[in-house]
């Protein structure tokens, strides 16, 4: 029997709560609908149960932000700043994702997208983020079983070598690999004044500000080992 990561498993098993990978297409917009009087209303949509969100709040609020930032982005460049994100949803956010939305600049919808239950309320989602992927490092580092960081990350880098995974395929699988391995990296990064903040970069608008001033990415790296790239390199370098 071919040898099956830990880690792989685990997503495995919580795939079978989310039947759908909506919610996880970090690269991915939804649904666009342009106005007749100009701009559109971005959905991004997410099939889960207010339970299913609340499994994994880190995860679920960086990938939230993550694609509203990126519809935010595609109402700028395509219709000139002229428009509207709605988060679509049938359940009712639980209040750490609800929060996480509207500051990243979406509303609130039902699924269909046609009505409004909230107004964003757009601001600095910076220390969300930070807090998020903080959260997310040491729920990852807990399911690995090790005491720290450096070890988890060199743990979960060997298990995602071994299991590539496909994006279009496997998103739910996909995206959450990348945030971990990235999230253990950014924990590593703190003893150098690391930070996560927001960018304008897509399809992952988050980087690393250290306290010189650069910024760090460890999400592109994490990219190339999902996607069974890169056999080499390795985050621990780069933290």
């Amino acid at each position: 029997m071919p040898h099956v990561p830990h880690n792989f498993v685990r997503w495995r098993t919580a795939r079978k709560c989310y039947p759908s990978q909506v919610w996880a297409r970090v690269h991915k917009i939804d649904r666009i609908r342009p106005q007749p009087a100009g701009g559109a209303i971005v959905l991004v949509e997410d099939e889960r149960s207010a339970g299913q969100m609340s499994r994994v709040p880190s995860l679920s609020t960086i990938i939230a932000v993550a694609r509203v930032l990126n519809a935010q982005r595609v109402i700028e460049t395509r219709y000139g700043a002229k428009g509207e994100v709605r988060y679509a949803s049938n359940a009712t956010l639980p209040s750490f994702l609800y929060d996480a939305v509207v500051r990243a600049g979406a509303g609130t919808s039902d699924r269909s997208g046609d009505k409004l239950i909230a107004p964003a309320q757009p601001a600095s989602v910076a220390a969300i983020v930070d807090v998020a992927f903080s959260e997310l490092a040491h729920y990852t580092r807990t399911n690995v079983g090790v005491t720290d960081m450096a070890t988890a990350l060199r743990t979960v880098e060997a298990n995602r070598r071994k299991a590539p995974l496909d994006r279009e395929r496997n998103a739910a699988f996909y995206w959450p690999a990348v945030f971990e391995l990235a999230a253990l990296a950014g924990e590593l990064s703190r003893s150098h004044g690391g930070r996560w903040i927001e960018t304008k970069d897509t399809p992952v608008p988050f980087a690393i500000k250290l306290a010189s001033g650069d910024l760090a990415m460890p999400t592109k790296l994490a990219q190339r080992i999902v996607d069974g790239e890169s056999t080499e390199e390795s985050l621990t370098e780069t933290a």
